[in-house]
């Protein structure tokens, strides 16, 4: 399909495009997909997901919002080309990020719903999975079922003292409880990539406390992480907040972090 078109993966855009209908179909049944949900899918790629999701949003008697997008334009228009859409799919040729500090705001701005109703479902291209999910993070919504790395994966459920516990580690504890689904092989992509995949569940429990100033304590906190935490704040502000001074970033828990974010430098 894509030759006809005369297009190629790029592997800078993450383009390992999920092929098996199987593991499409299990993940929109374990998150329980339906009709009034307002969904957002990262990466549109040819639209498997895409097509499952229009469906599953939308009844006679209650129509969701399934909003789709794809930095790749020209991909977009053939996922667009595959069927006849429903009114409750909206088609955006837009990246998610506004530089990787920030989500795209037209793309919030068309992700419209209740809180508890709107969720992202999405086989999250390699390259942004991380920062996305970090600035996903300041938004309310009610879950996010996502197809990412194995090795990002690890990084999204670590807990502390762990090698992969770092800040979106801290961020995703702070904001719910995420947990890995299913484990997923190369063989389900196309082209294969050379790694592990996961699919993630992260269900929210609440807003982040001051999403900004948190990241940029962790930035803070986290630059040395060989290094006690003495070289990145004062000792009495951290033991202000219960922390040791001589604790290094990775032995300190979430809570501990956002309790650091209350107490002012000195």
């Amino acid at each position: 399909m894509l030759a006809a078109h005369g297009l190629r993966p790029r592997r800078g855009r993450g383009q390992n495009f999920l092929v098996d209908g199987n593991l499409v179909d299990a993940i929109v049944k374990d998150a329980g997909v339906g009709p009034g949900d307002s969904v957002l899918e990262v990466g549109t790629g040819t639209g498997i997901l895409t097509d499952v999701l229009a469906d599953r949003v939308g009844s006679a008697d209650r129509i969701g919002r399934l909003v789709t997008c794809d930095i790749d334009a020209r991909l977009q228009a053939i996922a667009r080309a595959q069927r006849t859409w429903p009114d409750h799919v909206t088609f955006l040729p837009e990246d998610v990020l506004a530089g990787k500090q920030a989500l795209n705001p037209a793309v919030l701005a068309a992700w419209k719903g209740e809180p508890n109703r709107r969720r992202v479902i999405a086989n999250l291209p390699y390259s942004i999975a991380t920062p996305f999910l970090a600035n996903i993070l300041a938004e309310e919504f009610q879950d996010a079922w996502i197809l990412v790395q194995r090795e990002v994966a690890d990084r999204f459920v670590a807990r502390p003292q762990t090698p992969q516990y770092g800040i979106i580690s801290v961020l995703v504890s702070l904001s719910g409880v995420a947990r890995i689904v299913r484990p997923v092989g190369p063989q389900v992509f196309w082209p294969q990539p050379r790694v592990q995949s996961a699919v993630v569940h992260l269900q929210r429990s609440g807003p982040l406390p001051d999403h900004p100033g948190l990241v940029q304590l962790l930035r803070r906190g986290f630059t040395w992480r060989r290094k006690t935490l003495r070289h990145a704040f004062a000792p009495a502000r951290l033991e202000a907040a219960g922390i040791d001074p001589g604790a290094r970033p990775q032995e300190v828990a979430p809570d501990e972090w956002a309790r650091l974010l209350t107490v002012p430098p000195s």
